[in-house]
């Protein structure tokens, strides 16, 4: 049998009774280590100096002993079972010690229940001790949540959904006051003080959103804008939290709400500037292609009359030499064939800057005569289908889908590696739509977000700015196909529900 080892603090006057009340421990299966102390001053130093398990106190008239003993201890804040050894078994005195705060009474005489009481005592003494840690755990957990959640960027708190529809807060953290404006026991007494402040315009869908995760016990995830009273401060408000159900089983939430306004409005201003830029690049667009327009003409009109006037002048002239000037004929001739090249070259040139065909006879000749040169130049099979024969469309429509098709034909002569291109033009009633589709290489995703491609781009922004999409799909080895979806009634996207100005005017810091 291995011997348990223990640690005595001895308060006693008798060696003799000392020796007897150690035998009897030993006896008992215990390794003693001891210490014997018979006045105050050795026992207040043994009580600092050591770490005991118990201490066994003589409860004789004297010496010092007894209830002096334990009030040492007790004064000193050592927390320890305190075991009374006396000769006196008078019941007042063993209830008076018991009162006082000593944890039993053992008779000198018949130390048998010494081992026992000692054994039961540690027990008690090392359940106590873990319930005062499990409580300064409890106190230290709830201080650093308490401290968490005081310093929360936002509000913490508990909503719940009764049976009937009316919703309540359990709890609501001190963030509310500088999130709300409102103190949280007004939250708490009056719940429809948050539903009053909602914005008009954001209060179905705070309710649509709360009703969803309440039907699924999805994660609720919403933001919207309240208006704080009597000043009409608009902030925009995030609110994030997990719904369960309770032991009633209603919906309760456990979230945290936060001030999200100078973040939506850093967005708002992102996507204006946005919207600006793409209104710019339009512009740009718009006039180069007015610029192009006035150049063809010009070009077409100006240059192609001119040299049709010089032509019929040499011609004049040379009608007018004799077979005689053989010499001057073959140089008609070649300043004739000069003139027929600079024609073609004008025609040439007119048509890649505004082809007339556009503006005379409509997107599906354009589109044709367009089809047509490009399989000529590569040798690439291209196959235009357009159920309607004749679709009409606004100008400016017309050249977008046009500069379309001509950067979607030159990406694929450029990369695409293809042997067929399909074209498809339908006129639907609220949309024209294009589909162009290669058997190329493809692409992959790296290639569609290259820095210098612009092309994918510009036809994103070319039809972003008629308010309408594009798709774009690619797969390596298995060929690319665009399709561009552009309204008839044009419809620029916009930036939000309302705009930059009146944000500004009402997102108040």
């Amino acid at each position: 049998m291995v011997a348990n080892k223990l640690r005595v603090l001895l308060v006693e006057t008798s060696l003799e009774d000392a020796q007897r009340t150690l035998t009897k421990l030993e006896q008992s299966g215990y390794e003693v280590e001891h210490r014997r102390v018979d006045n105050a001053s050795t026992m207040q130093a043994a009580l600092i100096e050591n770490e005991w398990e118990v201490v066994l106190c003589s409860y004789d008239q004297s010496g010092f002993c007894g209830l002096a003993a334990l009030q040492l201890m007790q004064s000193t804040g050592v927390n320890l079972p305190f075991l009374f050894l006396s000769h006196d078994l008078h019941e007042e005195t063993i209830i008076h010690t018991m009162q006082s705060g000593a944890n039993d009474y053992i008779f000198k005489g018949s130390l048998n229940r010494l081992a026992p009481s000692i054994a039961h005592n540690l027990r008690e003494a090392r359940i106590r001790y873990e319930h005062r840690q499990a409580q300064i755990a409890l106190q230290e957990n709830q201080a650093r949540l308490q401290a968490f959640i005081t310093n929360l960027p936002g509000m913490a708190y508990q909503v719940l959904l009764k049976h009937d529809g009316e919703i309540s807060f359990p709890y609501i953290s001190d963030g509310s006051k500088a999130l709300l404006d409102l103190n949280p026991q007004d939250l708490e007494k009056h719940p429809h003080l948050f539903m009053n402040m909602l914005h008009p315009d954001d209060r179905i869908s705070y309710e649509q959103s709360m009703r969803t995760s309440a039907d699924n016990l999805s994660f609720w995830n919403w933001e919207g804008r309240i208006v704080i009273l009597p000043e009409s401060e608009i902030k925009w408000i995030n609110l994030r939290c997990s719904p369960r159900k309770t032991l009633h089983n209603e919906i309760q939430w456990e979230g945290i709400m936060s001030n999200i306004s100078q973040s939506k409005q850093a967005e708002i201003e992102i996507k204006y500037s946005q919207e600006q830029l793409r209104e710019l690049s339009s512009h740009i667009q718009l006039v180069r292609e007015q610029e192009r327009l006035n150049i063809a003409r010009e070009v077409h009109d100006d240059l192609g009359s001119t040299l049709t006037a010089i032509k019929l002048n040499i011609a004049w002239l040379g009608g007018r030499l004799g077979k005689e000037t053989p010499e001057l004929i073959a140089k008609i001739k070649d300043v004739e064939n000069l003139i027929d090249k600079c024609t073609a070259a004008a025609n040439d040139i007119s048509h890649s800057l505004r082809p007339s065909t556009l503006d005379s006879f409509g997107i599906i000749a354009a589109m044709e005569i367009e089809v047509d040169e490009f399989e000529q130049r590569t040798g690439i099979s291209c196959v235009f289908n357009h159920p309607d024969e004749d679709i009409t469309l606004g100008p400016n429509i017309a050249i977008a889908l046009f500069r379309i098709l001509q950067e979607t034909l030159t990406n694929i002569m450029k990369h695409a590696h293809a042997s067929n291109v399909q074209i498809t033009l339908h006129n639907q009633a609220t949309h024209v739509e294009m589909i162009v589709s290669d058997n190329g290489l493809g692409f992959t995703e790296s290639d569609r977000i290259k820095p210098r491609s612009f092309g994918l781009r510009g036809i994103k922004e070319r039809v972003a700015y008629f308010g309408g999409n594009v798709h774009i799909n690619g797969t390596p080895g298995s060929g690319t196909t665009i399709k561009a979806c552009i309204p008839h009634q044009p419809e620029p996207a916009a930036i939000d529900s309302f705009c930059l100005p009146q944000l500004q005017q009402k997102l108040l810091w």
